[in-house]
C-alpha cells in the first residue's frame, strides 16, 4: 500500500511538472496543474503519514493537513527532503549502542523480620521498634535485645516508646527507664545515707577524709549519670545538677587535684551558660592530669560561645589528629574546609593552652 501511493503521487506529480513546463501558458492549464499536484500532495502525505510514529498519528487530521501543506506549498524539495527523512529515520537506529540492561521487578522490603528469632543488630531493632505495623512479639524481643544498651544512647527512642500503642511495649519501655533510674537512685541514697550519718566504711566510725572524699565523688559522679544518661528530665534534671556540682565541690575541697571532678563541674557549667566558669574547670582539669584530648571538644566549645573562630578551626585541626569521635565528625568536616592553615596553627594553639 505504501509502495502504491508513493509510486501514484510521483506519476501525478510528475504529470504535472510535464504540463507546467509545457509551452502553453493558458489558466487552463494552471488549473490542470494544481488538481494534479493538489492529487499528488494527498498522496504523498497519506504515504508519509503511514511511516511517522505512533504518537504522531494519533491525530490524524493534523497530521495529514501538515503533510499536505508541505508537499503542496514546497513541491518537488519536500518528496527529497522526506525521503531523506525516511532513509536517515531506518538507519539512525542502528547507530545507537543496543543496552545490556534489562527490567527487573523491584524487591519487597518490610521493616520488621518475618523469621523467628533472637539476634538483633542494633539498626534491625531501632527500625522494628519504631515501625508499629510490625508484629508486637517481634517488637518486644527487640526491646528485650536494646534493653542493657546505655540509656545515652537509646534514650530518646524508649521515650517515644512511652507513647506507644501497644500496651506491652509502652510498659516495658517505661519499666527500663525506671529500673535504670531506680538503680542509680538506690545507690545515691545509699552513699548519702552514709554522709549524712557521719559513718564511714567501718560502721559506728566517722569518715576520714579520705572517705568523705570518696563519698562525695561518688555520690556527684551518679548525679552527673542520671543527667549524662538522659534518664532525668526538666525540674530533676535540674536538681541533679546542683547536687553533682554540690558534692564535687565538697569532694574538691578535700582533694583539689582531681581531674575528673573538674571535668564534671566543666560539664555541668556549661550546660548552664557559664562560659568562666567553665573554662576555670576545664583549666583546672587539664592541670590535673585529664585527658587533654577528652577537653578538646570544650575547648573548642567555648571558642565557639566566646565567638572566637580562629581558636575554634585551630582546636579542631589539632582534634581531627587526635581522634574525637563520630559525633564530632560532622562538625569538622564543617569547620576544616582550610585544613593547611588550621594545621599550621596547631602547635601555636598547644603552647597557649599549656602556658
Amino acid at each position: 500500500m505504501l509502495y502504491k501511493l508513493t509510486l501514484s503521487s510521483l506519476t501525478f506529480e510528475t504529470a504535472a511538472l510535464w504540463l507546467l513546463f509545457s509551452q502553453s501558458r493558458s489558466i487552463a492549464l494552471m488549473l490542470q496543474y494544481f488538481v494534479l499536484h493538489g492529487i499528488a500532495s494527498a498522496l504523498m502525505a497519506v504515504a508519509i503519514g503511514m511511516l511517522a510514529p505512533k504518537k504522531y498519528r494519533r491525530q490524524k487530521t493534523l497530521l495529514f493537513a501538515l503533510l499536505f501543506s508541505f508537499h503542496f506549498f514546497i513541491p518537488v524539495l519536500s518528496m527529497i527532503a522526506e525521503a531523506l527523512a525516511a532513509v536517515l529515520y531506518r538507519v539512525m537506529p542502528k547507530l545507537k549502542k543496543k543496552t545490556t540492561f534489562g527490567t527487573v521487578q523491584p524487591p519487597e522490603f518490610n521493616t520488621y523480620r518475618n523469621h523467628e528469632g533472637t539476634g538483633f543488630r542494633s539498626g534491625q531493632a531501632r527500625s522494628q521498634l519504631a515501625n508499629t505495623n510490625a508484629p508486637v512479639e517481634q517488637r518486644l524481643k527487640a526491646l528485650i535485645a536494646v534493653q542493657d544498651t546505655p540509656v545515652r544512647a537509646i534514650g530518646p527512642l524508649l521515650r517515644n516508646l512511652l507513647a506507644d500503642p501497644a500496651d506491652d511495649v509502652r510498659l516495658l519501655a517505661y519499666g527500663i527507664l525506671d529500673s535504670k533510674e531506680k538503680h542509680i537512685t538506690r545507690q545515691i541514697v545509699e552513699k548519702r545515707q552514709l554522709l549524712e550519718a557521719g559513718t564511714g566504711a567501718s560502721q559506728g566510725e566517722p569518715p576520714g577524709p579520705a572517705e568523705r572524699f570518696r563519698l562525695c565523688k561518688r555520690v556527684a559522679e551518679l548525679y552527673w549519670e542520671l543527667i549524662y544518661q538522659n534518664l532525668v528530665q526538666g525540674d530533676m534534671q535540674l536538681f541533679s545538677a546542683e547536687q553533682a556540682q554540690q558534692h564535687a565541690l565538697q569532694a574538691l575541697d578535700i582533694n583539689p587535684e582531681d581531674g575528673g571532678l573538674w571535668f564534671i563541674i566543666a560539664r555541668l557549667k556549661l550546660a548552664r551558660g557559664d562560659v568562666a566558669g567553665a573554662r576555670h574547670a576545664l583549666e583546672q582539669s587539664r592541670l590535673n592530669h585529664f585527658a587533654y584530648e577528652r577537653l578538646l571538644p570544650y575547648y573548642a566549645e567555648l571558642a565557639f560561645l566566646e565567638r572566637r573562630f580562629d581558636t575554634l578551626h585551630a582546636l579542631l585541626a589539632e582534634l581531627e589528629s587526635s581522634g574525637g569521635g563520630p559525633a564530632l565528625e560532622n562538625v569538622k568536616r564543617y569547620w576544616l574546609g582550610d585544613r593547611a592553615g588550621a594545621r599550621a596553627g596547631n602547635s601555636s594553639m598547644t603552647r597557649r593552652l599549656a602556658s
